[in-house]
């Protein structure tokens, strides 16, 4: 008796962990950032806007 091979597609995950699995999956295709590197803009643009409103008065 022969064994036929079935075409197996790929079924979704359980709908209890489907959100987790799709986060893990997503997180991968997305840039990441430090969150040293958030502080740092954020210190950046703060002082960009003390030292336009010293000059302009705003």
């Amino acid at each position: 008796m022969a064994k036929t091979k079935k075409a197996k597609a790929k079924t979704p995950p359980l709908m209890s962990s489907a959100g987790i699995m799709r986060y893990f999956e997503e997180e991968k295709t997305q840039i990441k950032v430090s969150p040293k590197s958030v502080f740092a803009f954020g210190i950046v643009i703060g002082a960009i806007i003390f030292v336009l409103n010293l000059y302009y008065g705003l």
